[in-house]
């Protein structure tokens, strides 16, 4: 039986990034937040740029939590575009509707980074996460049931990967094709 949380290499990524701020496998907050998750204990669950937010209940209490990662500027996105334009691989894969494994690589070439990397440490790579409930630790079970199903939720969407950064969720195709075409008009003599 396959991993309902994280079946794409994305939607694994992302709920793994909780590790960067001090949740490490095994955990009893991964079992507990698996265990929720699995009870259908998250609702109103949302994916927004720079946050995913959504309501735990368990033992009868419900949770307002939040994780929260920065979103990049429009002339980032405009860089980044580029790039991935210029890449073969990554046009094929986001056309046909998935994420390729190439983009962070070809997005790092211009200082971004869809998913954060485990104990990678810059400011827009740094992950917070909230929960009112009584567990001190950043990352409680709550927040990783958030994570769990915010993570299978991306696995049937990528593009909300690109919006929880911020980025371009429509017409991709039509963008792509547009930064390709201005590179190029760049790159012609005057």
């Amino acid at each position: 039986m396959s991993d309902p949380y994280g079946r794409t290499w994305w939607g694994r990524k992302w709920w793994r990034a909780l590790e960067t701020i001090g949740l490490n496998y095994p955990d009893q907050r991964i079992v507990k937040g698996r265990a929720l998750a699995g009870h259908g204990a998250v609702t109103g669950m949302s994916i927004d740029a720079g946050s995913v937010t959504g309501r735990v209940t368990d033992n009868g209490r419900t949770f307002d939590t939040e994780i929260r990662i920065p979103v990049y500027n429009a002339s980032a996105w405009a860089a980044g575009m580029t790039a991935l334009s210029l890449s073969p691989s990554c046009v094929a894969g986001l056309l046909a509707g998935r994420l390729p494994k190439r983009i962070d690589d070809v997005l790092a070439e211009t200082g971004m980074r869809l998913l954060p990397k485990k104990f990678v440490t810059e400011d827009h790579n740094r992950i917070t996460a909230t929960c009112p409930c009584a567990d001190a630790r950043e990352v409680c079970a709550h927040i990783m049931a958030l994570a769990l199903v915010s993570a299978a939720k991306m696995d049937d969407d990528p593009w909300l990967v690109l919006l929880l950064r911020g980025g371009p969720t429509r017409d991709l195709a039509g963008r792509l094709r547009a930064a390709r075409l201005a590179s190029m008009d760049a790159a012609q003599p005057v």
